[in-house]
């Protein structure tokens, strides 16, 4: 089996399982071309069966936890570990970017990308997965570190939920 072949089986096999503890998302698919180095990284992630996350926290007022990235401000992110189960996935990364618990509610979307190398024409495409998570926060503990803070009006979220 091709690297594209095992990476796309890899990505179906991780959509089951979303599905099986989520529900379906909403599913999109994207392509884009890379270069070299980034599209070694996705194929190591690919064969690793890391799977994107993204966490949307909301607090009792509504306000989404958000913390400092590449000079902007985004909601947590990170990769899930091998044979990491979808939801501890999602309250480990919070609590790595924040220090706080939350409660996975949904899985809202989910996205298929395709990623060809730009400088190979003959590679391979890789498919990762991407997935948007909601969940809330546990307690009413403050985020810790000065690059978290919770935003009541985190405009750019509304185009991931």
């Amino acid at each position: 089996m091709d690297v594209a072949s095992r990476s796309r089986s890899r990505v179906e096999e991780r959509l089951t399982r979303l599905e099986e503890e989520f529900g379906t998302p909403e599913v999109t698919q994207t392509t884009f071309e890379v270069g070299e180095q980034r599209y070694q990284r996705s194929l190591e992630r690919s064969r690793d069966g890391q799977l994107d996350v993204r966490a949307v926290v909301r607090d009792d007022d509504g306000a989404v936890l958000v913390r400092e990235g590449d000079g902007e401000w985004v909601v947590p992110r990170g990769q899930t570990r091998p044979d990491e189960r979808l939801g501890e996935a999602v309250r480990r990364i919070v609590r790595d970017a924040a220090d706080v618990d939350c409660r996975v509610t949904d899985a809202v979307s989910a996205n298929i990308h395709g990623i060809r190398n730009e400088d190979d024409e003959s590679a391979s495409t890789v498919y990762r997965l991407s997935v948007v998570f909601t969940a809330e926060i546990v307690d009413s503990s403050e985020p810790s570190g000065e690059s978290v803070r919770w935003d009541a009006e985190a405009e750019a979220i509304s185009e991931l939920v």
